[in-house]
């Protein structure tokens, strides 16, 4: 009886043993845990670890955690790193979900300052930058819930005054619609530029234009880390690029980078 007993007590034991085990384990951190990369990759920065900083946010990237956060952390570690251009293209692709951050539009300016090709142009957007502050200081998501708020509250004033007569919302009704129609047209405009023009930044240290998508097409010029430009086609490892000051040509798609949203 004493020998079944202690046989009993023994495996007991062994079972909350394993069930603390178990819980231990739990409690521990998930490597593979989007959060636990998050914050490692945070501390391999303050740590001056810069460069498994930048790998483990492309970790993060790679999948799918995608928000202005991410590539600014990923823009300032190549920043440090020394790579210019990668850090621009992230810079620039942050600045798609957080178009008012001071410290990244300041990152931005100081990059540019530390790249070689300075090439002047015309920006084709300059008047909707420069007039209608609206379409670069709100990112498209923020245009878009805008007119989604705007186009609410026009419908709402419509449906009143069709059973109520109301003096001072027939002119609330026509601030509306000009609301929808201003933020509705920046927000398409700015969707089509984002998708359908993006920008590229050359990420190799130099790199030569040619005339066509081959490297036995004649070499127009040369374009350095960091140079922006407008992304016009791809194909077969080749993209056709356009400067600011309306050169064209094709570089391998290897050496460069496109501005865009995953």
């Amino acid at each position: 009886m004493q020998k079944t007993f202690s046989l009993v007590l023994f495996s007991v034991m062994v079972i909350c043993a394993r069930g603390l085990v178990h819980s231990a384990n739990d409690k521990s951190p998930d490597i593979a845990d989007p959060t636990h990369i998050f914050f490692t990759a945070n501390q391999a920065y303050r740590d001056g670890r810069f460069a498994q900083a930048a790998e483990l946010y492309e970790t993060l990237r790679a999948r799918g955690v995608i928000n202005g956060d991410i590539f600014y952390n990923l823009g300032n570690a190549y920043l440090k790193s020394g790579k210019i251009g990668k850090a621009l293209v992230n810079y620039r692709k942050a600045e798609l979900f957080m178009p008012r951050n001071e410290d990244l539009l300041a990152n931005i300016q100081y990059t540019l300052q530390h790249t070689s090709d300075k090439i002047e142009g015309r920006d084709p957007y300059y008047f909707l930058k420069s007039f209608c502050f609206w379409y670069s200081r709100l990112s498209l998501k923020e245009l878009v819930t805008v007119f989604v708020i705007v186009h609410s509250g026009m419908w709402s004033i419509a449906l009143v005054l069709l059973f109520k007569k109301l003096d001072h919302l027939p002119l609330a009704l026509y601030i509306l619609i000009g609301a929808v129609t201003v933020f509705g047209l920046s927000a398409a405009v700015k969707a089509y530029d984002i998708y359908n023009n993006p920008q590229g930044v050359v990420t190799a240290t130099e790199i030569t234009v040619r005339s066509g998508s081959s490297n036995n097409d004649t070499a127009l010029f040369a374009l350095h880390e960091g140079t922006e430009f407008d992304w016009l086609e791809e194909g077969d490892g080749w993209v056709k690029i356009r400067l600011r000051d309306g050169k064209r040509g094709w570089v391998q798609k290897q050496t460069v980078e496109k501005v865009a949203i995953e």
